[in-house]
């Protein structure tokens, strides 16, 4: 499937990630109450960079003024957009 995102700031802080603890068993204590076996279970220790926190929290490199002017813009109608052409951009980016 075309269109699959590679390059993503948010994909790659993650795959640059590489603090995940290998997964370890342990018995848990039974809670059956006809005393059943006991259930194992399975954990892994995984720590988030701070890029990715700072991506979770909406700090990603975006440049705020740049927005709200492009947002003046796009209310004041001093910025107009060819509908058509970013369709056909749109459909030939799919292919």
């Amino acid at each position: 499937m075309k269109g699959i995102i590679s390059s993503h700031s948010a994909l790659n802080a993650y795959q640059r990630q590489t603090a995940v603890d290998p997964v370890s068993v342990r018995e848990a204590p039974a809670t059956s109450e006809s005393g059943g076996s006991s259930t194992s279970i399975r954990a892994a220790r995984v720590s988030i960079s701070a890029e990715a926190r700072a991506l979770a929290e909406g700090e990603g490199g975006i440049d705020r003024a740049k927005v709200d002017r492009l947002r003046q813009s796009i209310q004041s109608g001093a910025l107009k957009f060819d509908s058509q052409l970013i369709a056909q951009r749109l459909v030939d980016q799919g292919e």
